[in-house]
C-alpha cells in the first residue's frame, strides 16, 4: 500500500458506527483512504481462509477496538512529538505549528469518528473537549520549559475539571460508569505528564515514558469498545481472542514507527551517541521483544527468536540510514537501503510461511512500510515542518498491515 497522504476519516457505513480507524496523515493534503483501502495484503488470498469463513477480526466490534486503539496511541505519540519538536525548535517555530496541526487532524478524526456514531452534537462536543484538554497539555509544557510553577499548577487544575467534565460525557454517550471513565482518564494525565517532564528535561528516560504513556490507551480504548459495542449493540465480540489479536497487534506495530521516530528526532536533537538517544534505542528494544514475545505466543519458541533476530536487524538498517542523511553518506544511505530490501525479501518469506500469506504480497507491504519510514526519518533529520505528518503516516500504514495479519493469523489458529 501507499500509505495515504490525508486526514483520518471515519470510513462508511457498518465500519464507520464502528469508529473504524482510517489511514492517517496531514490534514492539509486532502483525499483520504481507510487503512486497508488498496493495502497490498488486504486482498491477498490466503491458504487459511475461504469465503465462507467469519473474519472474527473484522466485526464492527474488533473494528472499533482497534480503530480506538490506533487513535488513542496516535494522540499519545503526535503530542510526544509536538513537545519534542517544541523542546528543539522552540514553541513558537513553524515546525511546532506543523506538528499541532497533524496532532489536531488526529482530533478532528477522533470527533468525526464519535459523531459517526453519537451525532452531529457530540462530534462538536467532543472536539470541544479534546481540543481543550489538549491546550492545558501545551500550557503544561510552556510552564515546565519555563520554570513557571503557577502556570503548571493551572494546567493540572484545568486538566483535573477537563477530567471530570469528560468523563461525564462519554458515560452518558456509552453508559460506562463515569467514575470509570475519570480513573482511566487520570491514568492518561499521569502518564502524558510525566512524559512531557522528562522530555522537556532532556532526561534518558523520555523515549521509554512516552512509551509507556501510549500502552495506557490500550486499556482505554479496550474499555470505551466493550461499552459502546454493548450500547450500540455492534456485531462481535471486542473482548474475544481475534479483536485483542488484531488490538495487539495494531499497537505494537504503529508504537514502533513512533519508538523509530522517537530515536531519530532525538539523534537529531542530541547525538548518536547521547544518553537521551541510547534510552530511546531501548525504548525501542522494548516493543521489538514485546513483538517477538507476541509471535512467540502463537508460533513458539524458535519463531520468536527468528522475528526477533530478523526485526533487530531492520532496525539497525534504519539506523544506519540516519546516520548516512545525518552525515551526508550517500554510500551509508544506498548500502542501508540495500540491506533493507534484502530484509524484506527474507521477511517476506518468513511471515508468509508463518501466516500462509503469499510471501509476494507481504514483500510489497513491507516496500510500503520501508518507504513511509525513510520518507519520515528524511523530514526529522532535515527538520522539515512535515516531519509529524510522515510519521503519522507511517504509523497508519501499520494499522492496515495488522489488520491483514490479524486476519490471516486468525483464521489459521481459529480465533474467535
Amino acid at each position: 500500500m501507499k500509505a495515504a497522504n490525508a486526514a483520518v476519516k471515519a470510513a462508511a457505513g457498518l465500519a464507520v458506527l464502528a469508529i473504524s480507524v482510517t489511514a492517517c496523515g496531514g490534514s492539509s493534503s486532502g483525499g483520504s483512504k481507510t487503512a486497508q483501502e488498496q493495502h497490498s495484503m488486504s486482498a491477498a488470498p490466503t491458504s487459511t481462509t475461504t469465503s465462507t469463513t467469519t473474519d472474527a477480526t473484522a466485526t464492527a466490534a474488533a473494528t472499533l477496538r482497534a480503530g480506538l486503539d490506533q487513535l488513542f496511541r496516535e494522540h499519545v505519540n503526535l503530542t510526544g512529538f509536538t513537545v519534542q519538536t517544541a523542546v528543539a525548535t522552540g514553541i513558537g517555530s513553524a515546525n511546532t505549528a506543523a506538528s499541532l496541526k497533524a496532532l489536531d487532524a488526529n482530533t478532528v478524526a477522533l470527533g468525526d469518528a464519535v459523531g459517526s456514531v453519537y451525532g452531529a452534537a457530540a462530534r462538536k462536543a467532543f472536539i470541544k473537549m479534546w481540543r481543550a484538554h489538549i491546550g492545558f497539555f501545551v500550557e503544561y509544557t510552556k510552564g515546565l520549559a519555563t520554570n513557571d510553577k503557577q502556570m503548571v499548577s493551572d494546567a493540572q487544575a484545568k486538566l483535573a475539571n477537563y477530567k471530570q467534565d469528560f468523563s461525564k460525557f462519554l458515560g452518558r454517550a456509552t453508559k460506562i460508569p463515569s467514575s470509570a471513565i475519570a480513573t482511566e482518564l487520570q491514568g492518561h494525565i499521569q502518564t502524558l505528564e510525566a512524559a512531557i517532564q522528562s522530555i522537556v528535561a532532556k532526561k534518558a528516560d523520555a523515549a521509554a515514558k512516552l512509551q509507556m504513556a501510549a500502552e495506557h490507551m490500550d486499556g482505554t480504548a479496550a474499555a470505551l469498545a466493550g461499552g459502546i459495542a454493548k450500547e450500540k449493540s455492534l456485531a462481535g465480540n471486542p473482548a474475544g481472542d481475534a479483536s485483542s489479536l488484531r488490538a495487539a497487534l495494531t499497537g505494537l506495530f504503529i508504537q514502533h514507527v513512533a519508538q523509530v521516530g522517537a530515536v531519530v528526532q532525538t539523534a537529531v536533537a542530541t547525538s548518536l551517541t547521547s544518553p537521551q538517544t541510547s534510552g530511546a534505542i531501548s525504548a525501542l528494544d522494548k516493543n521489538t521483544v514485546d513483538l517477538g514475545d507476541a509471535i512467540g505466543s502463537v508460533y513458539g519458541t524458535d519463531a520468536r527468536t527468528a522475528f526477533l533476530k530478523m526485526w533487530r536487524a531492520h532496525i539497525g538498517f534504519f539506523v544506519n540510514y540516519t546516520k548516512g542523511l545525518a552525515t551526508n553518506d550517500q554510500k551509508l544511505v544506498a548500502s542501508a537501503q540495500a540491506k533493507l530490501a534484502n530484509y524484506k525479501k527474507d521477511f517476506a518469506d518468513f511471515l508468509g510461511t508463518a501466516t500462509g500469506l503469499p510471501a509476494t504480497a507481504v514483500a510489497q507491504d513491507l516496500q510500503g512500510h520501508i518507504t513511509t519510514l525513510e520518507a519520515a526519518i528524511q523530514a526529522i533529520v532535515s527538520k522539515s515542518p512535515t516531519a509529524a505528518d510522515k510519521i503519522s503516516m507511517a504509523e497508519s500504514h501499520m494499522a492496515g498491515t495488522a489488520a491483514v495479519l490479524a486476519k490471516a493469523i486468525a483464521a489459521q489458529k481459529k480465533l474467535s
